[in-house]
């Protein structure tokens, strides 16, 4: 599982910020294990740095009116940012133990064509 605590010199709300993006980007994150965890907190302290950034968070600024405007969390990740995560994420459920789908349940089928391939 990451957690924010892996995320290193940021504040920790940020940290956690990042990470509620990151899930929904790519789901299966906290089942990494390994290098492509290592990659994926790579990926994900890179995108904390720099939304940290001033720069990063400001969309728009006025002088007269004084209004500040920040853009939203999703844009913090960029689109190789988001290409890493999920490819990370596709790796690891590729290579995991479980088919991926559902079987149908026996039915109508089975009893017209049971499994060993004899017609009745």
């Amino acid at each position: 599982m990451i957690t924010h605590e892996a995320l290193t010199g940021v504040e920790t709300k940020l940290a956690r910020r990042v990470l509620t993006v990151a899930h929904s980007i790519a789901p299966t994150l906290d089942d990494l294990e390994g290098e492509p965890r290592q990659n994926a907190i790579a990926i994900l302290q890179g995108v904390a740095e720099e939304a940290a950034a001033f720069h990063r968070r400001l969309r728009s600024q006025s002088t007269t009116g004084a209004r500040v405007d920040y853009t939203s969390i999703e844009s913090w990740f960029s689109a190789d940012d988001r290409a890493g995560l999920r490819s990370l994420c596709k790796q690891h459920s590729a290579s995991g133990p479980h088919p991926i789908g559902q079987f149908p349940k026996p039915g109508l089928l089975t009893s017209i064509w049971p499994e060993d391939g004899s017609p009745r």
